[in-house]
């Protein structure tokens, strides 16, 4: 029963990730392209967004700190939105669209919201633990990962670089 208690309790802590998110890392390479269906029901691919700088967060509804992310990630957009920024949020819940869709709603999202699977995290070289966001500058290269929750102030440092 301790064995069983104890690997339960790491593949709880991979999934739902850092409550604190580390520094972030630098990366180098092309986004990769994608189509996948948003809950306002058009399709988004990452070529959509050519010329813009995109935050792509990686999460779910079911997660803490994915949830004390969204007024944060809610406020990034709301400054930033007009000088380029772009928050794709890519939902790796299982439900499907339309309780996804009743989520967003109901928690006022204001950014895109896309549905995801492992196809399109793997593209993105793994997502282990959630919330992990990427940011891809305007010339469509993922250039930083960052990992766990964020505050406003850290996201925003980031962001600023590549608008």
């Amino acid at each position: 029963m301790t064995r069983r208690w104890l690997l339960a309790m790491m593949a709880v802590l991979v999934i739902i990730g850092c409550t604190k998110g580390d520094t972030g890392q630098n990366l180098s390479g092309g986004a990769p392209d994608f189509r996948l269906p948003a809950v306002d029901g058009s399709m988004v691919s990452m070529s959509d967004y050519t010329g813009k700088v995109v935050l792509v967060d990686f999460w779910a509804t079911w997660c803490p700190p994915c949830q004390e992310m969204i007024p944060i990630l809610s406020k990034l957009y709301t400054r930033y939105s007009e000088e380029g920024l772009v928050i794709l949020g890519v939902s790796l819940d299982r439900e499907g669209l339309g309780e996804l869709g009743t989520f967003v709603h109901e928690n006022m999202i204001p950014y895109k919201i896309v549905m995801g699977d492992n196809r399109i995290s793997n593209a993105f070289g793994g997502v282990s633990s959630i919330p992990t966001l990427y940011i891809v500058d305007r010339d469509g290269r993922l250039v930083r990962k960052l990992t766990g929750s964020h505050t406003y102030g850290e996201l925003e440092e980031q962001v600023k670089k590549y608008l």
